[in-house]
């Protein structure tokens, strides 16, 4: 009989505890965090070029030959990667992104005149 009682409370707790850990994925302030994967190559940054403004996760893969990094620069934000990234390995950078138009660029060298460089649009999030 005690076991009857306890497989709702179980439940109930289970689920609860579900709920909890899906609500804390999200960022303060209920905005949930993009992530944007990144694609270095001699010399080129492959990325979308729109994503919406919010809390924003880079996953910068360098799939060149040579070392390479990944700096932003636009509205309230100059940030690039702490390291610099050795080939077939990732990096990530998290900003919190405005509207408006951002450079993205390999800054090591004269990776950004080879190419390694374009502009990122950021739009105003849907329903904010």
């Amino acid at each position: 009989m005690k076991r009857l009682f306890l497989l709702p409370l179980i439940l109930v707790f289970g689920l609860t505890g579900l709920a909890t850990a899906a609500m804390s994925e999200e960022p303060q302030g209920g905005k949930a965090a993009g992530t944007v994967e990144v694609r270095l190559t001699e010399y080129a940054v492959e990325m979308p070029n729109t994503v919406p403004a919010g809390p924003t996760t880079f996953l910068v893969h360098n799939e060149g030959h040579k070392r390479h990094s990944f700096k932003i620069q636009g509205p309230g934000i100059e940030q690039m990667l702490e390291a610099i990234v050795s080939p077939r390995e990732t990096g990530t950078l998290q900003v919190t992104l405005q509207p408006g138009e951002y450079a993205v660029f390999c800054p090591i060298g004269n990776h950004a005149s080879k190419g390694m460089k374009m502009t990122l649009v950021v739009t105003a999030k849907q329903g904010g």
